[in-house]
């Protein structure tokens, strides 16, 4: 294929990714404030200017926007798509009520809503975010069945932290740090994020067991699409008597499946997280939109490059694409939650602190902590960046 034909199919399968995934997190805002019959001004993909835009039957303005990097839902007296008070506008509203209770209502206004209710109504985008990974999770492993490996130790490399810890060619591993091995990233996955912390690993070799205690040396490596990044390696190949493929599941042990990798990717998420915290990691594999858009694209162009038929391409193309789909609303969910008042997780902890003190903060506190949180977000957008280009530029594109 032609550069301009990958480069478009690299550029289309970002934006449906993104889009989709936005889409589904606001779907969470939207479908629980009309649950509870809040009023909704705007759904909008992309902010800025629309591009095309048209108006439902509940009158709700639905808007396809000019920036295609994120969403929003607004509610009546919001003040931007951050859901924001706007005090003027709510007052403005109040006093019409009061004026004429026959007149305009109030009792659709999210802002006026019990803040249970309004909690509900945030920790959806990111619940959404959640329960789209458990679907697509799910369907992968009905429609392609779940990846399964048997991993028997082949080479040990001279001088890294398997040859030190007793690690031999032929030995099979049964468990780390007493959790089963089913796929090749319950191996790969669980050490790459534990440099130069002690885990335990149980292995099998002719009959008998025993375990191991072996601490990861953080490596400079290449990840599947070429880009380097430093991760935990202790030095094994795979060998004879190693195995993969796919084991096809129905449609319950699909849907645990589904359960089940989400709260497995939640884990190795939340745990890389608090290694940066701890000072174990440096945060560096972190990434912002254009690392997910150089991710995106360079999957689904090696995909296409493959030599295969184009049934097999296909295939191949929609399981990654899933996938990737799949571990980003993870990430995506998680993001949200952060205690960010920009964020749904900030606007949780204004409704905690209204909940536990039985009134909200006041006007001017929460525009304060909508100023910093802003200054926050835009702080680590640059630092992600940063970290995005220097992993772009270390991508092997040969």
């Amino acid at each position: 294929m032609t550069g301009v034909v990958l480069t478009l199919i690299a550029i289309f399968s970002f934006l449906v990714l993104l889009s989709f995934l936005v889409f589904f997190h606001e779907l969470g805002h939207y479908s629980v404030a009309r649950f509870f019959g809040i009023a909704v001004e705007r759904f909008s993909i992309g902010f800025g200017k629309p591009l095309i835009r048209w108006k439902s039957r509940a009158g709700v303005d639905w808007a396809i926007s000019r920036i295609p990097l994120g969403g929003y839902v607004k509610f009546a007296g919001d003040a931007g798509a951050a859901s924001n008070p706007d005090a003027e506008k709510l007052a403005e509203l109040r006093a019409a009520y009061d004026d004429n209770p026959s007149g305009p209502a109030i009792d659709d206004i999210f802002h006026f809503r019990p803040v249970w209710q309004r909690s509900l109504v945030v920790l959806a985008g990111p619940m959404a975010n959640f329960l789209l990974a458990i679907l697509l999770f799910a369907g992968m492993g009905a429609t392609f069945g779940a990846p399964s490996f048997t991993w028997v130790v082949g080479d040990v490399q001279d001088g890294m932290p398997a040859q030190a810890a007793g690690i031999e060619t032929g030995d099979k591993i049964l468990e780390i740090d007493g959790r089963p091995i089913t796929n090749l990233n319950d191996v790969i996955g669980y050490i790459s994020l534990r440099s130069d912390t002690p885990i335990v690993i149980s292995l099998e070799n002719d009959g008998r067991t025993r375990d191991v205690t072996v601490t990861p040396k953080r490596t400079e490596v290449r990840d599947g699409i070429g880009g380097l990044s430093e991760v935990g390696r202790i030095g094994i190949g795979t060998g004879e008597g190693s195995s993969g493929g796919f084991k096809d599941l129905g449609f319950f042990a699909s849907v645990k499946y589904g359960v089940s990798e989400l709260f497995s990717n939640l884990r190795a998420t939340l745990d890389y997280i608090k290694r940066i915290f701890t000072g174990k990691e440096d945060g560096k594999q972190l990434g912002s939109v254009v690392k997910i858009a150089t991710v995106t694209g360079k999957v689904a162009v090696d995909t296409v490059n493959v030599d295969a038929p184009v049934s097999a391409k296909a295939k191949a193309y929609a399981y990654n694409m899933l996938n990737l789909m799949a571990l980003i609303s993870i990430a995506l969910g998680v993001a949200n939650l952060m205690p960010l008042p920009v964020l749904d997780g900030g606007h949780l902890v204004y409704y905690g602190y209204e909940a536990v003190a039985g009134r909200p903060l006041s006007q001017k506190k929460q525009e304060f902590g909508f100023r910093i949180g802003f200054a926050v977000l835009l702080t680590l957008f640059v630092v992600l960046t940063i970290n995005d280009i220097g992993y772009l530029r270390s991508i092997d594109f040969s």
